[in-house]
């Protein structure tokens, strides 16, 4: 969830980037908060894109945590096996101790992906359904996780946030916070997907393929007149 900060500063929350360990501790400070559309999305962690975010809040400075790319693909990926597998009843196509390169190549085909982009619930659950064995209703709570594994940048709008900090460093974020508002937040890990085996080997070509079909649309190119 996005929220202003002493009227001044909007956190922007992007996926896979310790979002739940930030939230939490935005809670529990005494920094004063604005939630994200707060009477539509009560109870709910969602994950506003930055154009949104200031859209909503105004056009003010920004904050947000970032990662590598693959990195934070792999962990997305392994977050929406550990949906279906761990928390919900339903069947997978694979159990992830099978799933290996040819089958992330097979799933991930351009119309699976391009209908993640939309984020239409109908083509959300589309998705889901092609995840699972189970011939059955999936509340949206379920299948609206899947936009987690899109790119960090589709969650900035394809921009830069005004602050920006690197998930290995969330001391320098503290530390930032701190010296702006006078106040140090208390960052416990929270939501940590647990590391299962799988047969998924990281390579060049696995990249270049998650290069192709996530992050490249955000590359920004110069157009000739």
């Amino acid at each position: 969830m996005a929220y202003l900060i002493n009227d001044n500063l909007i956190w922007v929350c992007t996926t896979k980037c310790a979002s739940f360990s930030i939230e939490n501790a935005l809670l529990n400070s005494n920094l004063k908060l604005e939630k994200y559309k707060e009477l539509f999305t009560k109870g709910r962690h969602i994950h506003p894109p930055l154009v949104e975010c200031l859209n909503y809040f105004g056009h003010k400075e920004s904050v947000c945590i970032t990662r590598d790319w693959f990195e934070r693909w792999l962990s997305a990926f392994n977050y929406i096996w550990d949906i279906i597998e761990l928390y919900t009843t339903y069947t997978p196509i694979y159990k992830l101790e099978d799933i290996d390169n040819d089958i992330i190549y097979n799933i991930f085909n351009d119309d699976f992906v391009n209908k993640l982009y939309t984020g239409k619930n109908e083509d959300l659950l589309e998705c889901f359904l092609k995840l699972i064995k189970d011939d059955t209703d999936v509340p949206m709570v379920i299948y609206s996780s899947l936009p987690t594994i899109l790119p960090e940048r589709f969650w900035k709008s394809n921009e830069k946030c005004t602050y920006e900090f690197n998930i290995k460093e969330l001391d320098k974020f503290v530390d930032f916070i701190e010296d702006r508002f006078g106040e140090k937040l208390q960052l416990d890990t929270l939501n940590a997907s647990p590391k299962r085996p799988n047969k998924i080997i990281v390579n060049d070509k696995l990249k270049s393929f998650v290069w192709e079909k996530f992050e490249k649309r955000f590359e920004k190119r110069n157009q000739l007149i």
